[in-house]
């Protein structure tokens, strides 16, 4: 996390808002679902030549923060991301979007029958010859009489979203975690149904906000692919790693497969 502050304060010159320069984000009331929730979507509309980012944006970009607290009626939000591009800016990686990008959010109220309010302040960093960082303010109220809104672009970017392991040709994946002092040293070795070509690049996340993970050094070698990578720790409590919660996505040519889950190697 340190890192990645070091790195934002670097590339963001002070600027108080971008405006309009980067183009307009807004918030899609989607349609509601047979079980009461909203398939609702936020929208970027990126101008020529500037991007934002993905969840993990690499060393060269800054994630999104979703601040919901101001909402009445939400007991959950599900995003799911669309399969996202890989920039590189003066020999530093990022991982993000551009042009416009439709981002699905699922919503699911405490109360079907009540209506939701939606109340999400939404910080981001958007670049073009420049970083700035943004932030947008996305108000709306989601009910049965709301009309459907954006349902097309929705579904859409619903199918954009990375392969699953098993549709993804993975066959085999296994993670070593061996410490280090400060968290662990992390090698996933992925076995594929197919050579894997192109020059893929590899992203291994874990859910803790006192985690850093700096983009995996891939190497691939015919059907067999290895990531590695360093897992830094800066929590207090003793860290203790669910392999579960592991998250690995390959990154390749636009095309993208994630592996939720890596077990010690058999």
């Amino acid at each position: 996390m340190i890192k990645k502050l070091l790195i934002a304060a670097a590339l963001f010159p002070a600027a108080s808002q971008a405006g309009e320069l980067y183009g307009n984000v807004e918030f899609l009331n989607g349609w509601q679902l047979p079980d009461g929730s909203y398939q609702t979507a936020i929208e970027f509309d990126l101008s020529e030549g500037w991007k934002t980012y993905w969840r993990t944006p690499g060393p060269a970009g800054i994630p999104p923060a979703f601040d919901w607290s101001g909402s009445q009626n939400i007991s959950n939000i599900e995003i799911s991301w669309p399969t996202p591009h890989v920039f590189e800016t003066f020999g530093l990686y990022s991982i993000g979007y551009k042009g416009k990008m439709t981002l699905p959010v699922r919503i699911t109220p405490i109360e079907i029958d009540a209506p939701i309010n939606v109340d999400l302040n939404l910080d981001f960093g958007v670049c073009s010859d420049i970083c700035v960082p943004a932030s947008e303010r996305l108000v709306t109220e989601l009910s049965e009489a709301t009309p459907d809104v954006g349902v097309s672009g929705i579904k859409s970017a619903l199918t954009e979203a990375p392969a699953s392991a098993k549709s993804g040709g993975i066959r085999a994946a296994s993670c070593a975690l061996t410490p280090n002092g400060t968290g662990f040293d992390i090698r996933a070795d992925l076995k594929f149904a197919n050579t894997v070509g192109g020059t893929p690049l590899t992203v291994i996340e874990y859910a803790d906000p006192d985690i850093w993970i700096d983009l995996a050094e891939t190497s691939a070698n015919g059907k067999d692919l290895t990531a590695t990578a360093t897992l830094e720790y800066y929590g207090d409590a003793m860290l203790l790693v669910d392999r579960s919660a592991i998250r690995i996505t390959v990154l390749n040519e636009d095309k993208a497969v994630e592996v939720l889950g890596c077990p010690a190697k058999g």
